[in-house]
């Protein structure tokens, strides 16, 4: 994508509130029509794809004919080689990485541009505006101190910033106590607090154990995993306001976000193609299904009709509010349960992910955590191929210096890892203290 054509699309964003349902089908209808094509004629993953079904960009003219594409899933594009799902016109070298490692429970490299990272801050702009920020306010985020690609120099982020934009603060809530949270938020006093529900909710129990009323950001925005009624309670209890749910992927910067006056999610479709499948027809409103997106933004390492591995509930097909998206009711997503250690430490998963080596990737097709007992967590492994003593005896390694003396860590090679309740696919689950599910041990 181009500085013109981001340009001309960002203006498009910014007025979409307040344009009608049918100008918004029209922007997905063109989008989709120009995504199909340049992968089509750049990228080799989809030119096979659509050669292999006898498929032409002229055959897809709009979001009508897009049950003709077939989907692709993760574990598809991922056995093949990344050059086959890159835009062979771009500078490769260039492009900006981002692993996904730590929230399907299959890792996953995705590459974009720094145009398209822009479009992250685009519609998380919009969204915090929905919510109600106003400028200057102060966003915190409390979320993965990952590493980031050192190519990606935040420069979108910091121009908007350096002009006033709501002064953000990051800080790494898998690693800081609840007691440093808290004091971070005293000094800082954000307007705005962005956080996964189940770091936070660590956060707000501390805050009610101490009976702290103090701390009141004036809106608490959370995202990334499934936001339980319990995990609801214990914030506006603790915050002093009922939190807000956003939904995003590393895929999909921004897929939904709360309505204020509806309860559902609108679906963010400037951006992405949302379909909700069920037993292989489009779910109804108010049925559960699988999600699978389109990224019409994407150009780079495109994803189209990509099965992402969550299940939610189809809304209707504009918010009751009045504006022109469409609507998600309710996320049956992710779930990521903490790990209560003997020792009274609460540990979360992705700091043991964020453990594993880029070459780990090559191996692992899917995994999941599980501690089965106080004392032990084992890795259950799907292997891509099957492993060397030495490779899984290299990821507990890496692992086991984490968890301590006393915590036993085991990779337990599966041939399938059963989903949990509702059909849900966990990545991470803990049988001693889960969030989800009584205790069984």
């Amino acid at each position: 994508m181009s500085g013109p054509q981001f340009v001309q699309t960002a203006w498009a964003v910014q007025r979409h509130s307040r344009a009608t349902r049918a100008e918004v089908k029209a922007f997905q209808d063109a989008h989709l029509r120009r995504l199909v094509l340049h992968a089509y004629e750049n990228v080799p993953y989809y030119r096979k794809l659509f050669d292999r079904n006898r498929l032409h960009p002229r055959h897809i003219r709009g979001t009508v004919d897009l049950d003709l594409i077939p989907i692709s899933s993760k574990q598809a594009m991922r056995e093949r080689p990344s050059h086959e799902l890159l835009d062979r016109t771009v500078d490769q070298g260039r492009l900006l990485t981002v692993c996904t490692s730590g929230s399907t429970g299959e890792p996953f490299t995705i590459r974009r541009t720094w145009l398209e990272q822009a479009f992250k801050v685009l519609f998380q702009t919009r969204c915090q505006q929905s919510f109600g920020l106003r400028l200057p306010e102060r966003v915190m985020k409390v979320g993965r101190g990952r590493g980031y690609d050192p190519k990606d120099t935040k420069l979108v982020g910091r121009l908007l910033q350096a002009a006033g934009f709501h002064p953000t603060l990051k800080i790494d809530g898998l690693v800081q106590p609840p007691e440093e949270v808290v004091r971070q938020l005293e000094t800082f006093r954000p307007h705005l607090l962005v956080a996964l529900p189940s770091i936070l909710s660590l956060t707000a129990d501390y805050l009610l154990a101490q009976g702290r009323r103090d701390i009141r950001p004036r809106i608490v925005s959370v995202g990334g995993e499934v936001l339980t009624p319990l995990m609801r309670c214990r914030l506006t209890q603790a915050f002093g306001v009922e939190p807000v749910q956003t939904y995003a992927s590393h895929e999909f910067p921004l897929m939904g976000w709360e309505c204020g006056v509806s309860g559902e999610l609108h679906t963010c479709d400037d951006g992405v193609i949302v379909e909700v499948m069920r037993d292989g027809r489009p779910a109804a409103a108010g049925e559960e299904g699988e999600v699978v997106v389109t990224n019409l933004h994407a150009y780079a390492m495109p994803f189209i009709r990509y099965r992402l591995a969550d299940v939610v509930t189809r809304g209707s097909d504009q918010c009751a509010c009045g504006q022109p998206f469409s609507t998600i009711r309710a996320i049956q997503g992710r779930m990521n349960d903490y790990f209560s250690l003997p020792d009274g430490r609460r540990m979360h998963p992705y700091r043991i992910l964020e453990r594993l080596l880029p070459e780990d990737d090559i191996w692992i097709r899917q995994y999941q955590l599980l501690q089965d007992r106080p004392d032990r967590i084992v890795m259950q492994v799907v292997p891509s191929r099957p492993p060397t003593p030495e490779l899984q005896e290299r990821v507990a390694r890496a692992i086991s210096p984490l968890l301590g003396p006393g915590i036993e860590f085991q990779v337990r090679i599966v041939e399938a890892i059963p989903l949990g309740s509702g059909g849900k696919y966990r990545h991470s689950r803990s049988l001693v203290a889960s969030m989800y599910e009584p205790s069984r041990v």
